[in-house]
């Protein structure tokens, strides 16, 4: 079997990286032959995954959720998709939990050489993909734009200190959408359409509703409030029945906004888009992990 390590050495915690050569060890012991790449700026994995692609059996990611996203793009826009091993390093790993991979890497190596596939399903977000969760307005451009050394340094207190910065430019977001055959309007503080159960650190479904590979989307959209970061925790009220939050169920939601200003990240990084409308669907299974 060829497998190949795509490490991003820019991700998370520096001490994260420590055992990294236990879990090769793992894979030679079992007969594996390894090929080591170190990407060397953002959008190098997926660019060299487009052109290597078809030389591995497995394609294992030492990254974050932004790394695994180039990952993604890459194997979906070929037919041949290898299967997929994923080392989180990043400082939420919010994909990651979804299949409780922990941080062990010895460990997650292990898994790995059992072969055993976990599909997932992959959002098609116009013509970009992410894995679990496309995300607009208030404070979601925080992952992007919180300082990677702070990261590194302070992990989820630095997205806390950039998010404390943000608080004054929180605005309302008018927006029309249509999902399950309805079409809705509303001014919303921000949505998530997102697949698994976690979001930013955030377990907001039960398993049952949470999962990845079910061919399903969950959206929850929270109508905009000036005064929600000041009366209440985030925490409480994402997880917890109120009337200001909708939630629905779905294989595909388009948005349209007035406003051509809308910041989208998908899974923690910034979409490339500028414009006003948002197509989004799932492609159930598409690809399958490891673990």
């Amino acid at each position: 079997m060829k497998l190949l390590m795509l490490v991003n050495p820019r991700s998370g915690m520096k001490n994260s990286k420590a055992h990294l050569l236990d879990a090769i060890d793992v894979f030679c012991k079992n007969g594996y032959t390894v090929t080591t790449y170190v990407t060397q700026s953002k959008d190098d994995a997926e660019k060299y995954l487009l052109k290597n692609r078809t030389k591995f059996d497995i394609v294992c990611v030492f990254g974050g959720d932004g790394t695994m996203n180039e990952v993604t793009n890459a194997l979906m826009r070929k037919e041949q998709k290898p299967l997929l091993g994923y080392f989180p390093s990043g400082t939420m790993n919010d994909f990651g939990s979804n299949f409780d991979l922990g941080n062990d890497l010895k460990t997650i190596a292990e898994k790995i050489v059992l072969k055993q596939e976990k599909p997932f399903d992959v959002g098609l977000f116009n013509d970009r993909y992410f894995n679990y969760v496309a995300a607009f307005g208030a404070m979601c451009d925080v992952p992007f734009k919180t300082d990677r050394n702070a990261k590194e340094v302070l992990g989820n207190i630095a997205y806390i200190l950039e998010g404390i910065s943000h608080l004054p430019d929180i605005r309302k977001i008018p927006v029309k959408y249509t999902l399950n055959g309805k079409e809705y309007k509303r001014n919303v503080l921000f949505g998530l359409i997102y697949s698994g159960n976690r979001v930013a650190g955030m377990v907001l479904d039960d398993k049952n509703k949470g999962k990845v590979d079910d061919g399903k989307f969950n959206v929850l959209l929270v109508d905009y409030v000036p005064s929600i970061f000041e009366s209440t925790d985030l925490f409480d009220y994402l997880t917890q029945k109120n009337q200001l939050i909708h939630r629905y169920q779905t294989d595909h939601i388009t948005l349209e906004f007035e406003d051509d200003e809308v910041v989208w990240t998908l899974d923690g990084e910034e979409a490339r888009t500028t414009d006003r409308k948002a197509d989004i669907t799932i492609k159930n299974k598409a690809l399958r992990l490891l673990a």
